[in-house]
């Protein structure tokens, strides 16, 4: 899907390491630290760094796109859901949410419109996928390509609209990500000691998250896949 070999590099090396980072936090969720609720947001976040690893070199099958499609328009709607929960708590479970559906909503408006808003053709093979614009590396031939029509602008401005959202949830990832990590206060319960003085005494400490795993490195993955998505988008409309 992306013309230029090296710009499709960067892509697949962005891409692998916010995904083997998002494995590692949905196992943290499983066994480890991290609380399972997290467990389909990180599910998410894998499937959305491998798909996007695939749309970098080649394309789907038609199965393969309607699979998708309707996978990430249920995870677009799980995370508008908890975007509207935090609505009544704090701001970054509100933010972080909506920012999460619109990674979602991206993947979805970016299956659908390439054949609207790419500069090349892409391939017309249902069982494998390519793009014209890989034929020096490993994607297709372009005599295999399918013509189009050529792009609709009403398609292109509402990617570019898309893009800006986007760079502006990067923005608001990378702003927490040069957050200080939140310091979270041991519990204390009172309890009776000596001649039945109650002395505050400590509860069992949770497991801490390691800092790989805390909320800062989280933040810089989800800002890494945001811009990662506008890259993939604009490549998509200028040909690169």
């Amino acid at each position: 899907m992306i013309a230029s070999a090296p710009l499709a590099w960067m892509l697949t090396v962005a891409f692998v390491v916010t995904g083997a980072y998002a494995l590692l936090r949905c196992s943290a969720t499983v066994a480890g630290p991290l609380p399972p609720e997290r467990r389909t947001a990180e599910l998410a976040h894998v499937v959305m760094s491998v798909s996007m690893v695939v749309m970098t070199w080649s394309w789907f099958s038609t199965t393969g796109l309607v699979l998708q499609v309707v996978l990430f328009s249920l995870f677009t709607a799980y995370f508008a859901t908890r975007a509207v929960r935090g609505w009544r708590g704090t701001a970054h479970a509100c933010v972080g949410g909506a920012a999460h559906a619109l990674m979602a909503a991206a993947m979805v408006w970016m299956l659908v419109s390439m054949p609207l808003v790419m500069a090349m053709p892409v391939s017309g093979s249902d069982g494998e996928g390519g793009h014209a614009g890989h034929a020096g590396h490993g994607g297709g031939s372009a005599g295999d390509a399918m013509a189009m029509g050529g792009q609709a602008g009403w398609a292109v401005a509402v990617t570019l609209a898309v893009s800006v959202a986007l760079l502006v949830a990067c923005g608001y990832w990378a702003l927490r990500a040069l957050r200080r990590e939140p310091v979270v206060a041991p519990v204390r319960t009172p309890a009776l000691v000596g001649g039945g003085e109650s002395e505050p005494a400590a509860a069992p400490a949770p497991r801490p998250v390691p800092s790989a795993l805390g909320e800062r490195s989280d933040a810089v993955c989800h800002a890494v896949m945001s811009l990662g998505m506008v890259v993939m988008f604009v490549g998509m409309v200028a040909g690169w």
